[in-house]
Parts: structure tokens; C-alpha cells; sequence
């Protein structure tokens, strides 16, 4: 099975220049970051890293596409990758002797549709009919097709655990025939985009730092945002990590790009994309 999204293979090449915080001098970096993972967080860390090179115009930078979090701490494990970023890392730490996550942003888990879908929102209920075959139409008599994600999927995980009967609705659409399933957040959002009425799951950060063609919708009257999950009237998020080796087996840039997604300038840029962050004091 290729696995693959909407990011490409891209390396970011960056010419000279000074350090991050003007406090050490100008390093030329013979490293390349490696940065794989879970596709919601690729398009974030792209702008990152966009951001970063203004202060490191020496780093080289790669995004590995089509790991997923699972394969991106596989791949962390293999030193095939320096940085993994994950909505797993409980169960990535466990597993990875000598691993760090550190928690960089919290972004919603949202029900997205296309831009041009005059439904703004859903509720519960109407949840729990989608998913169970009972709704198979918008409003507008325009047929609904649904995009699932694989039974292990962190996305189904998370619609499961939004009631009983949620759960139900979501066996039962992964066992009818004929159903689209996609295997990575990238392809889920593709499908999403592509197909006529369609509505699936994503993150918010997906969907701003990729400039999807896709809108978040409501539940129950409230609006996915950082502020909805910070105040807890909007429940559902993934929190998102940042997995590398710990120092000193963590080369110095990968330390350097860590530190600024977690400066107050990181804290604004990921603010800006959907994700609800501590603000450096």
C-alpha cells in the first residue's frame, strides 16, 4: 500500500546567517533535520521551518511524508528520522528507550466538509445517524458521503469515544460494503476535497496550515478553535508532540528547531494555525 498525502517529499535549503537568539555565534550545520510523522502536523511544521530559516539560514531541512505517527517513532527508533512528530507519544515513549516528547500545541479534532456546503454545523445525534446510515443526505438533497479512517485510526478512536451509541454508529459504517476509507490524515483531506458532499475528520491545523479547501463545522452550536478547546465547551482535540532522542544524542539544530517551535515566536505561529499553546510569560 503507497501512503502519501497532499505534501510531497520537499527539502527546504537555506543559505548563512546568525543563531536563533543572537546569543552564540553563527554555526554552519552540516546536518540535515529529518522531520516525519503524523500527517495533521506536517503542514504546521512546514511554516515552522519556513520560519526558522530566517534565523538558521544554514539548516537543511527534510519533511518525510506518509509515516504517520506510529511510523514516525518507527522511524525516530531507525535514526531515519531526527524528529517525530505525534499524537501518540504516550505509548511512542514506552516504547523508544531514551525518547523525549514534549507536548507543543493542542489543536480541535473536527468534522470538515467543502467550503462551498451551506451546512454550517451538526449535532450529536446527527452524528450518530451519519455514521449509521441513517442520514445519507444534506439538507439540500445532496447526497452524503462519508470518508472513514481505518478501525485503528487515532480519528476512529476518538469518534468512538464520543458516546455508546457514536460508537455503534462507527462499527457500523466500517462494516458496510463500499465505504471510502482513508489511511493517512493527508488522504483523508484529499477525499474530503475531492468528492461531491463528502464529510470526514481532521484537525483544524490540517486544514489552516495546508490552506485546504475544506471548512470545520460546528457541534452543537459551538465552534472548533483554540479558544473553544481551551475553555473546555468545545471537548475534542489531539494533543500533538514533538518526539527526538534526548541530548545528547539529539543533534544541535534538531535542539535549535525544538526551541523555537517552543519560543514565543513558535507559541504565535501555532496559534495562528488552529492550536491552543502556553504563552511564554
Amino acid at each position: 500500500m503507497t501512503l502519501g498525502g497532499k505534501l510531497g517529499f520537499f527539502k527546504i535549503s537555506l543559505l548563512a546567517g546568525a543563531s536563533l537568539w543572537g546569543l552564540v555565534p553563527t554555526a554552519v550545520f552540516a546536518d540535515t533535520l529529518n522531520i516525519g510523522g503524523t500527517g495533521g502536523a506536517l503542514g504546521t511544521m512546514q511554516v515552522l521551518v519556513e520560519a526558522f530559516k530566517k534565523s538558521h539560514p544554514d539548516a537543511k531541512v527534510v519533511i518525510v511524508p506518509g509515516l504517520g505517527s506510529g511510523g514516525g517513532r518507527k522511524a525516530l527508533l531507525e535514526k531515519a528520522i531526527d524528529l517525530a512528530v505525534t499524537s501518540k507519544a504516550g505509548k511512542g515513549v514506552e516504547k523508544l528507550e531514551g525518547a523525549v516528547a514534549l507536548l507543543y500545541g493542542r489543536s480541535p479534532f473536527v468534522f470538515a466538509t467543502s467550503k462551498k456546503n451551506p451546512v454550517t454545523g451538526l449535532a450529536t445525534q446527527e452524528l450518530v445517524d451519519i455514521w449509521s446510515g441513517k442520514k445519507t443526505t444534506w439538507p439540500n438533497g445532496q447526497r452524503l458521503r462519508l470518508i472513514l479512517r481505518e478501525a485503528t485510526d487515532s480519528d476512529t478512536e476518538l469518534l468512538k469515544n464520543i458516546s455508546p451509541a457514536m460508537e455503534q454508529a462507527v462499527k457500523a459504517a466500517l462494516s458496510r460494503e463500499g465505504m471510502r476509507i482513508a489511511f493517512t490524515d493527508n488522504d483523508s483531506a484529499d477525499a474530503i476535497e475531492s468528492t461531491p458532499g463528502a464529510l470526514g475528520t481532521s484537525l483544524l491545523a490540517l486544514l489552516i496550515s495546508e490552506s485546504r479547501s475544506l471548512k470545520p463545522l460546528s457541534l452543537n452550536g459551538v465552534m472548533p478553535s483554540p479558544k473553544t478547546i481551551a475553555d473546555g465547551s468545545y471537548p475534542y482535540f489531539k494533543s500533538l508532540y514533538m518526539l527526538t532522542k534526548a541530548q545528547p544524542q539529539a543533534s544541535e539544530m534538531t535542539q535549535r528547531f525544538i526551541s523555537f517551535v517552543l519560543s514565543a515566536q513558535g507559541h504565535k505561529i501555532l496559534a495562528q494555525l488552529g492550536h491552543w499553546v502556553v504563552e511564554t510569560k
